[in-house]
């Protein structure tokens, strides 16, 4: 699931924004959703502070309470992934808003061809998106298409004798079978157990003695077995 975030105050640009992603997407096998704001406010916030997929902004510098960019900083307080557009009025701030080394991906103007140049932008990005490996699947509560990076580990999920794919932000219980899955991936995910396949490089420390493998974001598996601790050992 892709997620555009559009905050604008002016409704009719809101609007035209909304149209041009549709656009864009349109050729692509996405799941997307277009959530439109036009100020800083609670949902919002909680949008920010949501786990998702991805995130595209594209964010007025100039809001009623908090401008594009103090949107930007708190995005980034937590999230270095989504991506950012910040749309302005004033050419001459951009190498300005450079300086706060917020990642933002592009400076567009309102007044210096704004359709034409979103629509690069966007065309950019998801060409981007579309050329990383993914694994799309169905629950349901619809499609879902995740990079292989975000997959920390895929394990067989005994109570409901589905497979369950788990990420830095999420999980998905899906009907395809381990094997199914599996085949479908990259040398970067190992077999640690006869129920488990473990991201590689999400792995951040293994305690061999009580065979628990520790990732990157705050998770844990006891998925460890015997005949595969020795070339786990050698791969790390």
């Amino acid at each position: 699931m892709i997620n555009f975030v559009v905050c604008d105050d002016n409704k009719y640009v809101r609007e035209f924004n909304e149209n041009i992603i549709s656009k864009v997407v349109m050729p692509y096998d996405f799941d997307y959703k277009i959530n439109l704001f036009e100020r800083f406010d609670k949902k919002l916030k909680n949008l920010i502070n949501t786990p998702a997929d991805m995130k595209i902004y594209i964010l007025d510098l100039e809001l009623p309470n908090k401008s594009g960019i103090d949107i930007a900083r708190e995005i980034r307080k937590t999230d270095w992934n989504s991506i950012i557009i910040i749309l302005t009025s004033h050419d001459e701030l951009e190498f300005k808003l450079l300086k706060e080394k917020l990642l933002i991906f592009d400076f567009i103007s309102k007044f210096d061809n704004y359709q034409k140049r979103l629509m690069e932008t966007l065309n950019i990005i998801i060409n981007k998106i579309s050329n990383k490996k993914i694994i799309v699947f169905k629950t349901f509560k619809g499609i879902h298409h995740i990079n292989y990076e975000n997959i920390l580990y895929i394990v067989k999920d005994n109570n409901s004798r589905k497979t369950k794919i788990v990420t830095s932000e999420s999980e998905y219980i899906v009907s395809p079978s381990l094997t199914t899955i599996i085949k479908k991936l990259d040398s970067r995910f190992y077999q640690t157990h006869r129920a488990c396949f473990v991201n590689l490089k999400k792995i951040k420390s293994v305690d061999f003695k009580n065979n628990i493998i520790y990732f990157k974001h705050n998770k844990k598996i006891d998925y460890l077995s015997r005949n595969y601790k020795k070339e786990l050992r050698e791969l790390l």
